[in-house]
């Protein structure tokens, strides 16, 4: 019997991306067991973002540091797949002499025949599949882990088009799964011992089973009344879709965590509009006030694209004046990055990058203000916490996450991995809360 190989993924960008690698490791597991880092690995494959160019940027700088690797092991097998692949093609065998094998965001399943074909006739390949439309399917097996949490996608693509967004032109249009697939797949999880179920879909909002019509909330019921599954989140919701019936599902299903990642982008009208995102600031924050009411426990993140085309420092006084009036748990924030493809590529922008590039930090810094004060405002509060692992930086210590999406550290036995437990908050630290675990 042959000796099994090693293969080591590095993945870049959204929790879709998280998601495809446990596809490709679960794909690739008949043949290959997870190595420890590039170095012992037989088979290296980055799973790329071009969100941005500087997520873009790291994946050629990471390819030209494999050089020495490959110099030192011809055998090695270098892939490239996600949506710089889907993006670039071919080009990226042109521009990288080390790349073996590219193969898009819809050809993951094909990547085991991939490598196969390239160990047995030495020619570099390119996969890019282009039938977009395809109904995804529970698209591979999942490889045992015992961890509590579990991806789960729901769909793929978005119809959105937001003139920034290369998610349509490296995903595809909007496809959504079968219910009866998703809810089985929740099935399968749950008699794993999952406890935890994130829904994945670009636009979560927008999900419609493409056999009967049924949407969002309605799967959101199927999945909550399955046995052993505590906990439910969902990302990304897409503000525009974010209804009444939703929020008034996150208030009444118990399995659905008090958290909600809702992108906002911007604070500005003019700007949202520029952006193609379809609502105002009065509308998002009348959303918010909305889902507050119904869930007043509620912890909201987002993410903020600072510096957009035509964006003036008016424009962007009135993002930091929304982050005020949400109190958001956390923000994902960017300076704008040109992606090609998108409208806003070619859109004016007569305020020059020298005077948007303070921006950011002074956007970060009124954020990470209001995060304190998120942070501050859990001293002395018990909250539930599910165990998700050790803390890696210190002995004798677990990690877990709140209901309400706090990452809270404190001692325990590795033991408690997997269980609900309930935590007592003694100190809060700048991105996570430290506790003690009460009987």
């Amino acid at each position: 019997m042959n000796t099994p190989g090693k293969l080591f993924v590095k993945t870049f960008g959204c929790q879709m991306n998280v998601y495809d690698t446990e596809k490709i490791y679960a794909f690739m597991q008949d043949k290959y067991l997870p190595a420890t880092d590039e170095n012992d690995a037989d088979v290296i494959i980055l799973n790329t973002c071009s969100i941005r160019d500087k997520a873009e940027q790291k994946v050629y700088s990471l390819l030209g540091r494999f050089k020495p690797l490959k110099a030192a092991n011809p055998g090695l097998v270098i892939g490239v797949g996600g949506c710089v692949a889907q993006q670039e093609g071919e080009k990226l065998l042109k521009r990288s002499p080390v790349v073996d094998v590219v193969f898009g965001t819809h050809n993951i399943d094909e990547l085991p025949d991939l490598i196969d074909e390239r160990l047995r006739n030495g020619r570099r390949i390119c996969r890019i599949r282009e039938d977009t439309d395809t109904v995804p399917t529970s698209d591979a097996p999942r490889v045992a882990g015992g961890a509590p949490t579990a991806l789960l996608t729901i769909m793929k693509g978005c119809d959105n088009y937001c003139t920034y967004c290369v998610v349509p032109l490296v995903r595809g249009r909007e496809v959504s799964r079968p219910l009866a697939k998703i809810v089985d797949e929740a099935l399968h999880l749950a008699g794993t011992g999952v406890r935890e179920i994130t829904l994945l879909g670009q636009n979560v909002n927008s999900y419609s089973d493409p056999e009967t019509g049924t949407g969002f909330v309605d799967l959101l019921e199927k999945i909550d009344s399955i046995p052993g599954i505590e906990r439910l989140r969902f990302v990304t919701s897409h503000p525009k879709d974010f209804s009444p019936e939703l929020a008034r599902a996150m208030a009444g299903l118990p399995t659905i965590c008090e958290h909600i990642h809702l992108p906002v982008q911007s604070g500005s009208d003019r700007v949202l509009e520029a952006m193609g995102r379809g609502y105002s600031s009065a509308e998002y924050l009348e959303k918010v006030s909305l889902l507050k009411e119904l869930v007043p426990e509620v912890e909201l993140t987002t993410d903020i694209i600072v510096g957009f085309p035509g964006e003036t420092r008016e424009d962007f006084e009135k993002t930091l004046q929304l982050i005020e009036k949400v109190q958001f748990q956390n923000a994902f924030s960017f300076r704008f990055s040109s992606r090609p493809g998108t409208r806003a590529a070619g859109m004016e922008n007569p305020v020059t990058d020298e005077e948007k590039r303070p921006w950011l930090p002074e956007f970060q810094a009124a954020q990470n203000q209001v995060s304190v004060r998120r942070h501050q405002a859990m001293m002395g509060q018990t909250v539930e916490v599910l165990v998700e692992g050790v803390d890696k930086k210190q002995t004798g210590r677990l990690e877990g996450r709140s209901r309400t999406n706090f990452i809270v550290h404190f001692k325990g036995d590795p033991s408690f991995v997997g269980r609900t437990v309930q935590v007592l908050i003694k100190k809060s630290r700048t991105i996570y809360l430290e506790g003690e675990l009460l009987p």
